[in-house]
């Protein structure tokens, strides 16, 4: 967080226990620090949405946001595999990406 825009309101709502439990299923599957951050980055991304829907490049920048959150996880997850395993420095073991023509990454 950073000190210039902290966060310092708070927002509150209420689950059925099948939707609070849907709702950790999900964190855990996409790798979520805790089901704040979850919940804070999905209210996040559909404001954006509502924002930016007048923009003609809007979907376009929103499927990028999707595929950096996407990527954000990942990496998440698969530091959180290396420090399991006790690599303390997992960046020898991965190989180097390389942008493609098409907008993806290629890992050689």
């Amino acid at each position: 967080m950073s000190v210039l825009n902290p966060r310092n309101r708070l927002v509150n709502f209420r689950l059925s226990e099948a939707e609070f439990d849907q709702l950790k299923s999900v964190c855990l599957e996409r790798g979520a620090r805790s089901i704040s951050e979850f919940a804070r980055n999905a209210v996040l991304r559909s404001l954006d949405a509502q924002a930016t829907a007048a923009d003609p490049d809007a979907e376009q920048v929103q499927n990028l946001e999707r595929k950096v959150g996407t990527l954000e996880v990942r990496v998440g997850q698969l530091l959180s595999l290396v420090g399991a395993a006790g690599t303390s420095d997992p960046r020898p073991a991965m190989a180097p990406l390389q942008p493609s023509t098409n907008g993806g990454v290629h890992h050689y």
